[in-house]
Formats: structure tokens, C-alpha cells, sequence
């Protein structure tokens, strides 16, 4: 699935300008999805999360780059921009920086920088679906148990410790360690509150991850393998295979 550049300038030449440029993006990983010169739609289009990237040319006289990161920034639709300008000019881009865009090119751009930012852009996307995806499995996998005031504050300090978790693989040791109990304890509490041993509930969360990553199309089974800290692929694919009945690379397609 290729990753959808939105291009905004205030001049409307952009399309016409980068023709060149945007030929780079032939058999790459990109592709030019939309291109505005309004900056009401432009802010319309950032913020309805179509787009992946946000290319944006910054141009006399409106330059609207700043404009733009401002009306979009801190909503948390906040998506890797990259701006290019006419001219080098330092306090502009400065600007741009300090408003969250990830990379600023000066005019002519050699296709090269353009292809090295949309990478730096592509490595940021990565890391937030990763995250945001985490998130959700976490959350549906917590939503799966019992629900009670008896339990509820159980609930919440295992969802702290699966945040905890989020760049590890978690073990029965580690959860009884944060809860303070020790092994045998956590076990026979954890099942009693929740009828499902640790591991069970951990592998379900895991193969949730799993399969949320795989459906994003961004992400190779071996990857989300690694991820999740299976110790190959081949047994990665063996236990999501048990839980769902099909393999991590039918639900990838």
C-alpha cells in the first residue's frame, strides 16, 4: 500500500513546477494523491486523515507553510510534513521547525532529498501506527474481560503495565513483578478475577496486535513477528494460525 502525498502551495503551480520531481516517486513506495492551492481545503484535507504526508511549496506571496502547520498542529491529526521553498530562507524555516514540520528543502530540489525526506517521513508513520495500533489492541483486549467495580481498578493497572510493555515482550515474572505478587500468587489471583490465565489473556492481546498490524498493509509478517518477539516466523505463523484460523499472510492481502 502506497503511502498518499498530499501537496498544498498557495501559488497553484505545484503540479505543474514538480512535474519532474514527482516522476522520482515512480516504483517507490509514494504517490501523489491530491494537490491544492487553497489553504481552507488544504487544512480540510490534512485533518480528514486521508493523506499520509503532507508536501507542503512555500511560496511568495501568501507563504502559507506556517499558516498550514499552525491551523493543523496539536489535534492530534498531526501528520509528517515536509516543506519546500523558493528561496533558503533561515527564519521561515525556522519557523517551520519549531511548528513540528520534519524536513525543509530549498528550490531546486534534487529528486534524491526528496526521496531521503519522504523516508524520514515513511520512518515516523511507521512509529505512530505501531503505537496507535498497539493502543487499540490493548484497549479491545482489556474491553474482552470482565467488567466490574470489583475488578476495575485490576483493569486499570494492567492496561499500565501493557503501556509499560508496549517495546517488550511481557511474561507472566514481569506482571507479577509489577503487580507485586510473586509467580504462583499473580497466577491463581489472575484467573480468579478474570477466569483466563495471564498467558492466555497475553497471547489473545498479541495475536489482536497482530492482526491490526498485518491489516495496515504497511507491515511484513516477519516484521510483525519480530515485533511481537516470536522467536521465527514459522511459529509466529503456527500460533497466530491456532487463534484465528487463517495465517498472518492471508489477512495481510
Amino acid at each position: 500500500m502506497k503511502l498518499q502525498i498530499l501537496v498544498a502551495d498557495s501559488g497553484g503551480h505545484a503540479a505543474k513546477h514538480l512535474n519532474g520531481l514527482f516522476s522520482a516517486l515512480e516504483d517507490t513506495d509514494y504517490t501523489l494523491g491530491r494537490h491544492t492551492a487553497n489553504l481552507n481545503e488544504a487544512v480540510s484535507l490534512v485533518l480528514s486523515r486521508q493523506f499520509d504526508i503532507l508536501l507542503c511549496i512555500n511560496r511568495a506571496p501568501e507563504y502559507i507553510a506556517a499558516k498550514l502547520l499552525r491551523l493543523t498542529g496539536g489535534t492530534g491529526h498531526k501528520i509528517p510534513a515536509i516543506i519546500i521553498s523558493e528561496q533558503d530562507d533561515s527564519q521561515r524555516m525556522r519557523e517551520c521547525f519549531l511548528l513540528g514540520a520534519i524536513d525543509f528543502l530549498s528550490e531546486p530540489v534534487p529528486p534524491e532529498d526528496l526521496l531521503t525526506a519522504l523516508g524520514r517521513a515513511a520512518s515516523i508513520i511507521h512509529v505512530q501506527l505501531i503505537e496507535s495500533e498497539y493502543r487499540a489492541a490493548a484497549e479491545e483486549a482489556l474491553g474482552a474481560l470482565p467488567q466490574s467495580e470489583e475488578v476495575q481498578p485490576v483493569l486499570e493497572k494492567l492496561g499500565a503495565f501493557l503501556q509499560k510493555m508496549e517495546h517488550q515482550t511481557a511474561t507472566v515474572e514481569l506482571a507479577a513483578d509489577y503487580f507485586g505478587f510473586n509467580r504462583d500468587y499473580f497466577g491463581r489471583f489472575f484467573k480468579s478475577k478474570f477466569g483466563i490465565t495471564f498467558g492466555e489473556f497475553y497471547k489473545r492481546f498479541q495475536i489482536s496486535y497482530a492482526a491490526r498490524l498485518l491489516k495496515t498493509g504497511q507491515f511484513k509478517v516477519l516484521e510483525v513477528s519480530r515485533l511481537l518477539g516470536f522467536s521465527t516466523p514459522d511459529y509466529f505463523t503456527r500460533v497466530f494460525k491456532k487463534h484465528t484460523g487463517t495465517t498472518p499472510s492471508a489477512v495481510r492481502k
